[in-house]
C-alpha cells in the first residue's frame, strides 16, 4: 500500500485545527475573566455610589469615597484595557482557527479529487479492457 503524503498532510492540518480550538479556549477563558473583573469593579462603583449619596452619611463617608473612587478608577481603567485586549486576542484566535478549518476543507477537497480521479482512472482501464475484449471477439 502506497502513503499518501495527502493524508500525513491531513493529519498536521486537523492537528492545527485542534491546537487552535485550545487557542481560542483559553482566549474566551481570559476574555469572560477580564469581563468578570470589569463587572466586578463597576458593581462596587454603583455600590460605594449609593452608599456615598446616601443622606444620612455624613462628609466623612462621602470623603472617604472621593478617595475609594480615585484608587478605583485606575483598576477600572486597567480593567477595561485587559478586557479590550483580551477581546482583540479572541477575534486573532477565531481568525487562525477559521484558516485552519479552511486549510483542513482544502485538503480533504484535493483528496476527494483524487480519488475521483483514481475511480475515473479505474473506469477508463474497465471499458478498455471490455472494449479490447469485443475487438477480439469480433475479429474471430
Amino acid at each position: 500500500m502506497t502513503h499518501d503524503p495527502l493524508e500525513a498532510l491531513l493529519r498536521l492540518r486537523r492537528l492545527a485545527v485542534d491546537d487552535a480550538r485550545r487557542g481560542l479556549g483559553d482566549c474566551l477563558r481570559a476574555e469572560s475573566e477580564a469581563s468578570a473583573a470589569v463587572s466586578s469593579i463597576e458593581d462596587a462603583i454603583v455600590r460605594e455610589t449609593e452608599a456615598a449619596t446616601d443622606l444620612a452619611k455624613g462628609d466623612a463617608e462621602v470623603e472617604a469615597f472621593a478617595a475609594w473612587l480615585r484608587r478605583t478608577r485606575p483598576k477600572q481603567h486597567a480593567a477595561h484595557e485587559a478586557l479590550d485586549a483580551a477581546e482583540r486576542e479572541t477575534a486573532e484566535a477565531r481568525v487562525v482557527l477559521g484558516a485552519a478549518q479552511a486549510a483542513v476543507r482544502a485538503v480533504e477537497e484535493v483528496l476527494e479529487e483524487h480519488a475521483a480521479a483514481a475511480v475515473a482512472a479505474d473506469e477508463r482501464r474497465a471499458q478498455a479492457a471490455i472494449d479490447e475484449a469485443a475487438q477480439r471477439c469480433g475479429q474471430q
